[in-house]
């Protein structure tokens, strides 16, 4: 019997296969080359909007550290320039890296020391003690103008404090970020249109991340309770100054009370005198004499009736003296009482005269 020869096995791919694997890593390619440039450029917007934070939050830390924000970098060295309202972000000053590339607009009297808009009411006694010198508290009340009178940034036709936006760039691509710069017509915050990443802050949004309403509140609450403390002082002060006056009416009632005490006891000496006058009437009438012993018993009567009199008088005396001596204590002793509030009111005054100069001269200071 014939055996044939067995098939060699097949080693390697065939066409077929080939083919479908170029497919495939064709298709890979594809997608690499499409897909990569689109990671870059979200990676990219990431960064981009990273500095744009980065920015801001330099931003806020100046004006709170200088109570106005910096004027802008217009020759692109990283240094503020003064009188430059619009041109780059001066990194160095904010202590940023300088390969960060970013357009700064900013309202042009906020870049400028604030004037004296802020100053609370304290008492007059402490007045002297506020600062004269502005200072973040300053800047809020600027702020809080700037947002009533509804003050337009130029190029954005709204009310705008500082305004920033990402050239696309970054270290020295100064070329890249003027192109994509239109000062005359900056895009919003939040443009799907614009070809930049922008970042913008109004004057309330602006006083908010400063935190302006509270410190603010806080300022003026301290110098209103101080202005009420001072009023407090007064009232008290005219209280004690009465519970003065008050002792002294007890202490004349006093001397009133001795004085009657006095002449009462002189009636009573000379009730008895008279009885002693009328008992000797009587005696002087024995052997019995009609006459002399009636005249003696009228006497003797109205003898006892005025001691009776001086006694009532003696010991309402001595009551009037007693309620004396005690109305003098209780006088004396309210008039130490509202001496002490005194002192207590005394230095809750000063202490919020104190507390509303601090927070004034503190300024944004938290």
């Amino acid at each position: 019997m014939t055996v044939r020869g067995l098939r060699p096995l097949q080693q390697g791919w065939s066409l077929v296969e080939l083919a479908v694997a170029l497919v495939i890593a064709a298709l890979l390619m594809v997608l690499l080359i499409t897909l990569l440039p689109l990671g870059n450029q979200v990676l990219d917007q990431d960064r981009q909007q990273r500095e744009l934070a980065q920015a801001e939050q330099a931003l806020l830390g100046y004006a709170r550290a200088h109570a106005q924000m910096p004027s802008a970098d217009s020759d692109g060295d990283g240094r503020a320039n003064g009188g430059a309202n619009a041109g780059w972000l001066p990194v160095h000053d904010l202590g940023l890296s300088p390969r960060m590339r970013i357009r700064y607009q900013v309202q042009p009297h906020l870049a400028l020391p604030p004037a004296e808009l802020f100053r609370p009411l304290v008492s007059p006694e402490f007045a002297s003690q506020l600062s004269t010198s502005a200072n973040g508290l300053d800047l809020c009340m600027r702020l809080l103008l700037d947002q009533r009178g509804n003050v337009p940034m130029a190029g954005l036709g709204m009310p705008v404090s500082f305004y920033l936006a990402h050239s696309g760039g970054r270290g020295h691509d100064l070329a890249r970020g003027a192109e994509t710069w239109d000062p005359t017509a900056q895009a919003l915050p939040g443009d799907g249109n614009s070809p930049v990443l922008t970042s913008a802050a109004g004057p309330g949004e602006f006083s908010s991340r400063l935190a302006c309403p509270d410190l603010l509140a806080r300022a003026q609450g301290s110098a209103q309770a101080a202005l009420a403390s001072w009023s407090a002082v007064r009232m008290t002060e005219f209280n004690y100054k009465f519970r003065q006056f008050d002792v002294k009416i007890a202490e004349l009632t006093l001397d009133q009370a001795q004085t009657g005490l006095a002449f009462a006891a002189v009636g009573l000496a000379m009730a008895i005198a008279d009885e002693a006058i009328a008992i000797t009437l009587v005696a002087a009438g024995w052997p019995p004499e009609g006459f002399a012993i009636g005249v003696g018993i009228a006497e003797n009567i109205v003898a006892l009736a005025s001691i009776g009199f001086a006694a009532y008088q003696v010991a309402m005396a001595t009551d009037d003296l007693k309620s004396a001596e005690e109305g003098v204590e209780l006088a004396k002793q309210v008039e130490a009482d509202v001496g002490l509030y005194l002192d207590k009111v005394k230095a809750l005054h000063a202490n919020a005269n104190r507390k509303a100069i601090t927070l004034d001269n503190a300024g944004l200071t938290p």
